[in-house]
């Protein structure tokens, strides 16, 4: 596991317009990577570039290079390696195709900035560089922000990690137009002024890497084990929970299954399970209710025949949409898993995948006991490969699959 908070979040958002969707989301098509995941992707996509030469100027060898490049990576990223006159500075420019929205336009513009700060290879303009004094967090204010983003979303960062604070907050200056990283956090501990800057400071920094079917074992358990052991008992409707969902990989992964299995002699009707994906960030729950992803996210994970069995193109070659059989299974909630979980009702399977690992014990083990009482007699809380229960809650036991273990909620509870 890396430094940084990684896949599944943990809370989500409500149902948003088109117009304040296309605002508030920062990267429908591109996921927020960690620190080395987003270095690969700016040494992938721009590596044997020429300093200070345009396209144009560039060997046909080169560029013939980097039009593919530019054909695998999507129009976001296309347009940063669209050098304008100025030697290495990116000019944004939106792809075009007909009935494109302002929403495609926004996402792009967000794609585009969020690589475009993490490229190296890009200078900032000299306006840029009047606006931005400082991307680096003072040792007292990193100690102010490491205690209000563990009241805030549990998130413990510890000692040291100023480095990941500097990752995550530096994109944010010249979207707010804030000079430092200090002010930057001055202002997002003040949500009752600052409401959307606090809200995208906390959200960059439980904002994590996911993939389609991660580790796989998980869903094999949920086909092969509880899914037909739910069949057999006749138990409806079936209620799974996808808890920190971040940007829905996860939640449709687990309808993906669902349906698979229906063709089972035992097996879940779909049109009975209910998938509940929550996430602390309403942006994020935004990205997951619109479900298009762009080429880089479906290629992590997802086999070429549950592509072409669950997603749809759409008039960007770059983007496909999930089907709607499969999006109309899961709902999506904002919910902070600091919070009460009443609301939600009882689950069969709850997935809280690569979460736990970010929380301090007492955090951890006060989650563990409220996802107890949200199962059913017998359910199933499934964990990363790297989590662990030992220590912190007695309420369940543990199930080997073979490959990798669930954990079932014990009789006596």
């Amino acid at each position: 596991m890396s430094d940084n908070p990684q896949n599944n979040r943990y809370g989500a958002g409500s149902p948003a317009s088109n117009g304040s969707l296309a605002s508030r989301i920062s990267s429908t098509l591109f996921h927020r990577r960690s620190t080395a995941d987003a270095n690969h992707v700016a040494q992938g996509s721009f590596s044997n570039r020429t300093t200070g030469t345009t396209t144009s100027g560039m060997p046909a060898a080169s560029t013939s290079a980097l039009s593919q490049r530019v054909q695998n990576n999507g129009n976001a990223i296309a347009s940063v390696l669209r050098k304008t006159s100025t030697p290495n500075r990116a000019q944004f420019t939106p792809s075009s195709y007909p009935g494109i929205t302002n929403l495609a336009i926004a996402s792009q513009r967000a794609g585009y900035d969020s690589v475009a700060a993490r490229n190296p290879d890009i200078q900032p303009t000299t306006q840029d560089r009047l606006q931005v004094q400082s991307r680096t967090v003072s040792d007292m204010q990193y100690r102010r922000f490491a205690q209000y983003i563990e009241e805030q979303s549990g998130i413990v960062l510890g000692d040291n990690k100023q480095y990941l604070v500097n990752s995550r907050l530096s994109a944010l200056l010249l979207r707010f137009k804030v000079a430092t990283i200090d002010e930057l956090i001055n202002r997002a501990m003040q949500p009752n002024i600052y409401k959307d800057i606090s809200a995208a400071v906390i959200d960059a920094m439980t904002t994590n890497e996911t993939l389609w079917f991660r580790d796989t074992y998980p869903y094999l358990a949920l086909k092969n084990i509880i899914l037909p052991e739910l069949a057999k008992s006749g138990k409806t409707p079936v209620r799974i929970w996808s808890a920190a969902c971040s940007s829905g990989q996860e939640p449709y992964s687990i309808a993906m299954i669902v349906q698979e299995q229906a063709t089972n002699v035992v097996r879940i009707d779909p049109s009975q399970c209910q998938i509940i994906g929550t996430d602390i960030s309403p942006e994020m729950l935004d990205r997951c209710r619109f479900a298009h992803y762009d080429n880089h996210a479906l290629a992590r994970g997802l086999s070429a025949e549950r592509k072409a069995k669950f997603f749809k193109p759409t008039k960007d070659p770059n983007v496909m949409r999930i089907d709607d059989k499969i999006k109309q299974m899961v709902t999506f909630k904002q919910m902070n898993l600091l919070g009460s979980y009443s609301l939600l009702g009882r689950f069969d399977v709850i997935f809280c995948r690569n979460v736990l690992i970010y929380f301090s014990n007492e955090v951890k083990s006060q989650i563990l006991n409220k996802f107890a009482l949200c199962l059913n007699p017998g359910g199933y809380l499934i964990l990363g490969s790297s989590e662990s229960i030992q220590g912190l809650s007695d309420k369940y036991e543990m199930v080997r699959c073979n490959p990798g273990l669930a954990y079932r909620l014990k009789s006596a509870y």
